[in-house]
């Protein structure tokens, strides 16, 4: 696959994160579960960052890592201005940790794939 191809999941993903979190008053989720969608949403950012980067090394990972928590803080902010939505530094937290777990899974599933082969 053409290296520009590969970007297109992680720009569709972002893309549909920042959509969602455009939309006025979100759905109640009950106790803290809406940290799960955070979480689960910048997991598969960061998966998808580090497959298209082909990212091999704990320092790449760690760029990367950084950039995805940023497009978090970003999107947080931005919430600020769409009516029935607010900044949550927890929110973005959670973003984090998914971007950690995201990328940290493919990074070592890639090392370890070509250490087999």
């Amino acid at each position: 696959m053409p290296n520009r191809l590969r970007w297109l999941l992680p720009l569709c993903v972002a893309a549909g994160i920042f959509a969602a979190t455009s939309w006025p008053t979100p759905p109640h989720l009950p106790g803290n579960s809406d940290k799960a969608v955070h979480f689960s949403a910048y997991a598969l950012l960061g998966a998808s960052v580090a497959w298209a980067s082909r990212v091999r090394t704990a320092r790449g990972a760690a760029l990367w890592i950084v950039f995805v928590s940023l497009l978090g803080a970003a999107d947080e902010w931005h919430q600020q201005f769409i009516p029935g939505r607010r900044m949550d530094a927890r929110d973005w937290m959670a973003d984090s940790l998914g971007a950690v777990c995201g990328l940290s899974l493919v990074t070592v599933l890639s090392r370890r794939r070509e250490s087999v082969a």
